[in-house]
């Protein structure tokens, strides 16, 4: 899972500078008035506002990356503790001594708590980090359909000022792919939420796990 994710990652920044199919030269609008460029600055605004939260959740997909190979590694830990204390109880009972078995019977029950809770702990990192992977994939198609409806707007204006970019020229194509991109932002955004919901159930689950290795540990003592 870390390392397809990580992968995903990758390639999915290296795409990140993608064009667009339908695009119009800055230089062919620069001779119409600045009023009349408003609209294009608007949404090339919306554009770099969109570009800052992209940078934000490829950051938080790393530390997500990070944080569930972590918690990978504890889990494997916790087995170990788990089987050790499984030994040592299993000697405790044999050796005759009922205060060394009740002992290592709790030393054992923590560790069997706290490897519930390591596992636990684990599932929800990993959803977690597979929402923020989506959330991030979310971002990048947030980027390129404002991206688009800047040269939406660059159409526009050409349009009204009768000016041709190109031969077979079509406001409509322009209108065409900022949908199209709006749609496929808004399909990956309800995946990004779903995703979340389940990272959050398991979340819940987790921190009852921590809870009831808390309680252990008094016993234990």
């Amino acid at each position: 899972m870390i390392r397809n994710l990580g992968l995903a990652l990758l390639f999915s920044l290296a795409a990140c500078g993608s064009s667009l199919k339908y695009a119009i030269d800055d230089n062919t609008v620069a001779g119409t008035a600045a009023v009349e460029r408003e609209p294009i600055n608007a949404a090339r605004n919306e554009e770099q506002r969109d570009e800052d939260m992209e940078r934000e959740a490829q950051r938080a997909e790393t530390t997500a990356m990070n944080e569930e190979s972590m918690a990978g590694n504890d889990y494997k830990s916790a087995k170990l503790q788990r089987e050790s204390a499984k030994t040592g109880r299993t000697v405790a009972e044999n050796s005759g001594d009922f205060n060394n078995k009740n002992k290592a019977t709790a030393q054992y029950d923590l560790a069997e708590k706290g490897a519930e809770e390591a596992e636990a702990k684990r599932d929800w990192l990993e959803k977690k980090h597979e929402w923020l992977h989506k959330a991030r994939e979310a971002s990048e198609l947030q980027v390129l359909s404002a991206k688009a409806k800047v040269e939406l707007e660059k159409a526009k204006l050409c349009a009204a000022k009768n000016i041709r970019p190109s031969e077979k020229f079509s406001v409509l194509e322009y209108e065409q792919q900022s949908l199209e991109l709006q749609q496929k932002y808004n399909d990956k955004k309800r995946q990004a939420d779903e995703m979340k919901g389940k990272a959050d159930d398991l979340e819940r689950k987790y921190q009852g796990k921590r809870q009831a290795t808390e309680s252990a540990k008094s016993t234990a003592q």
